[in-house]
């Protein structure tokens, strides 16, 4: 059967091979410089990409569809026209769904909760009440004075410093520099509504400043009014962190001492008198329940001087909440560096310094790390370390807006300061020289200098922990491969005289306690870790830090809207902080592997902020669904203020996603049914009561002499490209704990009855890819990924098969061999599976599904529907779409695709690891895609995941679509998505689509398991999307190459 199919593939290949090859010849009649100027404009569309396929149709199959059966479904949705309210009060009623508005006092915390959360009311986009488990601890009690209870935890704290378990650990605590100034520090918090605390890494500021304030309110009477909050940028610190404090307090985490980070949680045994340690988005999410955060005493914000952007968007909300809340305490800890900069935003509050130890850090740069450790490489190695490392300065350059000519002449160059720099220095081998101006103006980049850097302390010292500071998670792994080649005797971790610790939020190992304790006589500690143990851990015995310079950041280029992760030279700040890590315990030696030319003369004194270099979605649709206006007005009130291009590419993307509209939407270019026109005439006549409505909260704040938030709270007075508002699906993606379009793909999941391969492909794409490939089994690990797709051309459907197929295996030992022969990490798949029963508890809370099992019958209806299954990628990726359209030679063989994204961001690759990465279709066919990241080596971004798709889940979730001005029969999508059919069937769709808007609308407002039963309109909606979305003929596409 395969033969004669294959035949009559290579003969329609042929045919369009020849087809093109005539296309290829130069007009007839051309002549001389008009022949020279056709073949220049030829090589020109070659290399800009602007090729034929751009302008190509693709033609929209008419098989399957029961247009009789969709019009009928169309029909039952039609609503008639609503009979208009005429007062101005029964119309901001009507329209508002508000009671009219009373002339009764209120107090101004009322007023400022309408104006941060209760508005977003008048936007019609109401959810019910609030399950977010991230809510629950400030939703169960208020703060309120109570003699009895302050009494009680009075009685309790008193019991508990005279315990033995806290007397003990007293002794320790005593000897930080941040207890010495206990009092100062708790005297100054109480006199202050703001202070920044800033000291060295090792005061003891994290652990001690908490403790100090929960002690001075509860022995003061304050008990029943004192919870105090601390966030941390990270899970890790904030759990590690806990139970440090809890451990301090001889207690377990759970009695005073809680924390809380997403999907994972242990509170306080009662709220009064506790401390809790979350993450800063955990914080964020209470904004909506507790606008003034009425049921906190103290926040402190821990590891501001990182410019984490949640951190940044934190402290501007403290901003504008302060003058409302004149009792709560605010306290943000940072690094003494740039600590004045907080000051300065917060009005010239006070600062308290801490100093940090005495013991001195002696610092070694590359060249002293050459001399001392005697370090050698070989010629071949020395001119292959040039090479690359003219390589990456180049792609640096080039990304500076350099031309490729200035680049590369730049990046073989070194300045005459540099060399005059290298000639100075004495005490060297000519070994040591080239070494040095191979490196350049930058930082040694490979792990061998590490590992032997790491061997000789060993050798040379007897005591003290080693640190050393990598980009990431593969160069922690290269490290330990360097390691123990070294010496596989001395790292072995069960016998070996020295015990490895990989310090990654990703690996286990770092919740380890042993970590954090001091070593045995007999054996000696490695940490090798990321910039997480720069600030946010910190480990005692530390004695030796081996900084290899580097750090892994995310960039977001706005104009590709793409990701850029790389690694790049550390800042002063950075170096700073993780020469500070040693010499907690004695004096303490820093290597450093970059030139003291490059500390001196090259590095920058701070890393650029975060909320600059990063998509703003998150904020965004915080900034919406707290009602704070404007997002530009708004973050222009942040310490630093992201570009506009890079607010207005995040405000399009969240249009796309159909997170925001605009106030004043455009006309739709299709007629649509009655109903639908009667929304867009309300949704005028909602705006006008919003804005009378939201002048008159303004009118009762100035009265009552508030006014704080300023107008730039609330901006309803004209429409513009920032005028946005969230629809009812935004305001479910802002209160999912995940990035919006997996929080869609949840939604849509459960909505269509898909919902466990659903859950693993978004729990793999929030967390991590399962499969653990050895660099030299790639090819056989890909041949893998293949075989688990089963012919679906979608890597997202891999992750479902691999969950699928593990929790099919009955024994320990099938799943274990299951897991070695497709080179997958067990540990990461148990992960994934948690984290999939965490996602169905969150979509059972907010009853999309009827019971928190992910398995559950009733939401697996359409389980391994796999045309439905690339619908619902589609639905919630969009608008993450390329078109691969493909390429042949003259004789007709396939080429490598041309992989085009949208207009605006050009050419793309697929990533050798996906299933897609060999894809040659017979015809141009479109893919969605989670990930598109711009890596270090390649000249166009690389997409990481994607899913094949078909044109009508395009055309049914997509955006808009307008019709030819010369042919009513041709069609574009966002303006660049081409196809062709009937205009009737096209509005049909379109009409169908608005139907599904309509019962997503009522969902979101009221949710609800999905109704199937066809005797319902639900269900007979449901079941005709499902049968139009599914019966179109899958793609034509193939892998291998052919002959």
């Amino acid at each position: 059967m395969f033969l004669p199919i294959l035949g009559r593939r290579v003969v329609f290949l042929v045919c369009i091979s020849m087809s093109r090859a005539n296309k290829g010849h130069r007009p007839p009649g051309l002549r001389g410089k008009e022949i020279g100027l056709w073949h220049a404009a030829q090589s020109k569309n070659r290399c800009t990409g602007h090729l034929d396929y751009q302008t190509k149709f693709a033609s929209m199959p008419l098989v399957g569809l029961n247009l009789p059966k969709i019009q009928s479904v169309i029909q039952e949705f039609v609503e008639p026209v609503p009979e208009l309210p005429k007062t101005s009060n029964e119309l901001i009623s009507f329209m508002c769904k508000l009671p009219t508005l009373s002339t009764s006092k209120q107090t101004p915390e009322d007023e400022a909760e309408e104006l941060f959360g209760e508005i977003r009311d008048c936007f019609d986009v109401s959810v019910g009440p609030c399950s977010d488990p991230d809510q629950m601890l400030l939703t169960k009690e208020s703060l309120a004075r109570n003699p009895d209870i302050d009494h009680e935890l009075c009685l309790s704290m008193r019991n508990c410093m005279s315990s033995a378990a806290y007397m003990k650990m007293s002794e320790s605590r005593c000897k930080l520099p941040a207890y010495q100034f206990k009092e100062d520090i708790v005297s100054t918090i109480r006199d202050n509504q703001v202070v920044i605390i800033s000291g060295e890494t090792g005061c003891g500021k994290t652990t001690q400043v908490p403790q100090f304030i929960l002690e001075d309110q509860v022995l003061g009477g304050n008990g029943s009014v004192t919870r105090i909050i601390v966030t941390q940028p990270r899970r890790i610190s904030a759990v590690s962190i806990a139970e440090r404090v809890a451990t301090e307090r001889g207690q377990s985490v759970g009695s005073s001492v809680g924390y809380q980070v997403r999907l994972e949680r242990r509170y306080p045994q009662r709220p009064h008198g506790s401390i809790m340690f979350c993450t800063t988005g955990i914080i964020l999410q209470w904004f909506r329940s507790d606008p003034l955060l009425k049921n906190i005493s103290h926040i402190i914000v821990d590891e501001v001087h990182e410019r984490e952007f949640l951190c940044d968007f934190l402290l501007c909300m403290l901003k504008r909440i302060a003058p409302l809340r004149p009792d709560l305490r605010i306290v943000l800890m940072s690094a003494t560096i740039n600590a004045d900069k907080f000051v300065e935003y917060f009005d010239n509050c006070p600062k308290f310094e801490i100093p940090g130890r005495t013991f001195p850090v002696k610092t070694y740069y590359l060249e002293d790390v050459l001399r001392e450790t005697k370090f050698w490489l070989p010629n071949s190695a020395i001119t292959a370390l040039c090479r690359d490392q003219s390589r990456t300065l180049k792609q640096r350059l080039l990304k500076s807006n350099l031309s490729k000519k200035e680049a590369r002449i730049l990046s073989y160059g070194k300045s005459p300061e540099f060399n005059k720099w290298l000639h100075s220095l004495t005490g060297l081998s000519s070994n040591a020289i080239e070494i040095l101006r191979s490196v350049g103006e930058d930082t040694y980049p490979k792990t061998d200098l590490i590992a032997h850097s790491v061997e000789h302390i060993l050798q040379s010292t007897q005591s003290g922990a080693i640190l050393v500071f990598v980009p990431g998670l593969v160069d922690i792994k290269d490290v330990i491969r360097c390691l123990r080649e070294l010496n596989p005797r001395r790292y072995d971790n069960r016998y070996g005289s020295v015990r490895i610790y990989p310090l990654h939020s990703r690996i286990p190992t770092s919740r380890d306690r042993s970590l954090f304790e001091p070593s045995p006589k007999n054996q000696r500690k490695v940490v090798i870790a990321t910039n997480i143990a720069e600030t946010s851990i910190t480990i005692q015995d530390v004695v030796y830090v081996i900084d290899c310079g580097r750090i892994k950041v995310t960039d977001y280029d706005p104009r590709q809207n793409t990701s850029t992760l790389t690694a790049i030279l550390v800042s002063k700040a950075n170096a700073a902080q993780r020469s500070g890590r040693a010499g907690r315990v004695q004096p303490g030696i820093c290597y450093h592997l970059f030139p003291s030319y490059v500390y001196n003369n090259v590095m920058s004194d701070f890393l650029q902020p975060e909320m600059l270099r990063v998509r703003l979605e998150d904020v965004i649709l915080r900034i919406k669904l707290l009602g704070l206006g404007r997002v530009k007005s708004f973050l222009t009130n942040c310490l630093d203020s992201p570009s506009e291009d890079a607010i207005s590419k995040t405000l399009i993307f969240l249009r796309q996603i159909q997170a925001l509209k605009l106030i004043e939407s455009e006309t739709s270019n299709f007629n649509t049914s009655h109903s639908i026109k009667s929304r867009g005439q309300s949704h005028k006549l909602n705006r006008k009561s919003l804005r009378e409505f939201s002048e008159a909260i303004k009118k009762d704040v100035n009265a009552s002499g508030i006014n704080i938030l300023g107008s730039s709270c609330i901006h309803l007075d004209s429409t513009d490209e920032d005028d946005d508002e969230l629809t009812p699906l935004g305001v479910h993606l802002a209160n999912f704990p995940l990035d919006p379009q997996c929080a869609k793909l949840l939604i849509f999941g459960a909505l269509f009855g898909c919902l466990e391969p659903i859950l693993a492909v978004a729990s793999c794409l929030t967390f991590r890819d399962p499969f653990e490939v050895p660099l030299e089994k790639q090819q056989e690990a890909d041949r893998c990924r293949k075989e688990l797709s089963q012919n679906s051309f979608s890597d997202h459907w891999v992750f479902a098969t691999v969950i699928q197929s593990y929790n099919g295996l009955n024994s320990q030992i099938e799943r274990h061999q299951f897991c070695q022969r497709y080179f997958l990490n067990e540990r990461t798949i148990k992960d994934i599976i948690r984290l999939m029963n965490d996602y169905a508890q969150l979509l059972y809370e907010r009853r999309y599904i009827a019971t928190p099992k992910p398995d559950d019958s009733n939401a697996n209806c359409n389980q391994w529907n796999i045309n439905l299954f690339r619908a619902i990628m589609c639905a919630a990726l969009y608008p993450n779409v390329v078109k691969v359209d493909p390429r042949f030679t003259k004789e007709g063989k396939p080429k490598t695709s041309v992989i085009m994204a949208c207009p605006s961001e050009g050419r793309a690759n697929i990533h050798p690891s996906s299933v897609n990465s060999k894809i040659q279709p017979t015809e141009p066919i479109w893919m969605v895609y989670f990930t598109k990241t711009k890596l270090e080596s390649g000249s166009y971004p690389s997409i990481f995941d994607s899913t094949v798709i078909s044109l009508r889940p395009l055309l049914f979730f997509s955006g808009n679509i307008e019709i030819s001005k010369n042919d009513t029969s041709l069609f574009t999508i966002d303006q660049w998505i081409k196809f062709s059919g009937e205009l009737k069937v096209v509005n049909l769709l379109k009409d169908l689509r608005k139907c599904m808007d309509g019962l997503l609308e009522q969902k979101f407002k009221s949710p609800s398991v999905a109704n199937w039963d066809s005797t319902n309109k639900e269900g007979r909606l449901l079941q005709t999307i499902v049968d139009l979305l599914t019966s179109e003929p899958p793609p034509a596409v193939q892998v291998e190459k052919l002959s």
